[in-house]
This record gives C-alpha cells, sequence and structure tokens, in this order.
C-alpha cells in the first residue's frame, strides 16, 4: 500500500514545536558569556620631550605652546588636552589611552602640536606646566 500524505492538521501539530527547536538553537547563539568584552584601557600623561612658548604680538598678547613629545607605543592612542588656568600659572594635560596587556609594536608614536592657550596675558611673567615640565616666560 502506498504511504498516505501527512494530513494538515498533523503538519500543524508539528509546526509549534519546530518553532520551538529553532528558537532554542538561535538563543545558544546570543549568550552573553562568549559574547566578546571591550579591551580594558589605561589613560596616563605622554612623554613630553620639549616645550616652547610663542607669545603673539596683538593687543592684549596670546599666548601657544608647541609641544613635543612620545605618544606611545603601536596601540596608544591621544586621549585628550586639557587646559587650566590658576592667575600666572597655565597648565596643560595631554593624555594617551592604551589597552591594558596589549602586545603591541615598539614603534614610537610621536606628538609635535602648537596649542594655543586660552585668554590672554596682560604683561607679566607667567608658568607654562605641561604634564609635569614647567616653561617660564614673559609678556610686555
Amino acid at each position: 500500500m502506498p504511504a498516505r500524505p501527512a494530513s494538515r492538521a498533523a503538519i500543524g501539530a508539528w509546526i509549534p514545536a519546530l518553532l520551538a527547536v529553532c528558537a532554542s538553537v538561535a538563543a545558544v547563539g546570543c549568550d552573553d558569556s562568549e559574547r566578546p568584552t571591550a579591551p580594558r584601557v589605561e589613560v596616563t600623561p605622554i612623554q613630553i620631550d620639549s616645550v616652547d612658548v610663542q607669545v603673539q604680538e596683538s593687543s592684549p598678547p596670546r599666548a601657544a605652546a608647541h609641544v613635543r613629545g612620545v605618544i606611545g607605543d603601536g596601540c596608544s592612542e591621544l586621549h585628550s588636552v586639557q587646559q587650566a588656568r590658576s592667575g600666572n600659572a597655565v597648565i596643560l594635560t595631554i593624555l594617551r589611552e592604551r589597552p591594558i596587556d596589549a602586545v603591541c609594536t615598539q614603534i614610537a608614536r610621536l606628538y609635535d602640536e602648537t596649542i594655543p592657550l586660552e585668554g590672554t596675558f596682560p604683561p607679566g611673567r607667567y608658568v607654562l606646566r605641561v604634564n609635569g615640565i614647567e616653561t617660564p616666560f614673559a609678556t610686555e
């Protein structure tokens, strides 16, 4: 006797079970414990090699800092440049970010930028601190 085709009712009974199996298989691929996490990073000051202050002839005088240094190795990226002023002191903090425990190329990434200093500088003596390196300057 030839095989009888399955009835619609019999097929309809299997569809919910089949969908449940498919959903279970898909959920296994969504397990959060298997998802890669973002690498942990450290944020630290860059190495400063030299700082020169350029006083611009304007009224009132303005200034800029020409900073040279080393950001770090091949995994290091510039994070931020922060500026603060307290009286006659200007503080620049130049930070880098680098993945912790990363294996990176040992090729130095150099930093060479001229940073405009905020505000004006009436005649007087000032000090610029860049990551702890002090450079005195004066305006007339």
